[in-house]
């Protein structure tokens, strides 16, 4: 499904995304998975696995907690009104 407005106008994005789960030894235990995507209101991924980070990561290794960043391609790109929120840890 193409969820896209046409171009020139903005685009909402609602991603709940779940970091990848560590032990205390550091071992991986579970994936990162975006848990829902929202692309201007309607569902376009739930419960996708990323096994690691994309091809143009600023780092090739994973972490439970790390920074925000944001990505586009093909072309300017704006963001405006993000808003960001962290969500207590559950087990793996």
């Amino acid at each position: 499904m193409n969820a896209s407005l046409p171009p020139g106008q903005w685009q909402t994005y609602d991603i709940v995304f779940r970091a990848p789960r560590f032990n205390p030894a550091g071992n991986k235990l579970s994936n990162a998975r975006f848990e829902r995507v929202l692309h201007n209101g309607k569902v376009v991924q739930e419960n996708v696995e990323a096994p690691k980070p994309t091809v143009s990561a600023s780092w090739n290794d994973e972490k439970p907690l790390g920074p925000l960043m944001l990505q586009g391609d093909h072309g300017p790109v704006a963001y405006r009104n993000l808003r960001y929120r962290s969500t207590p840890r559950a087990s793996p």
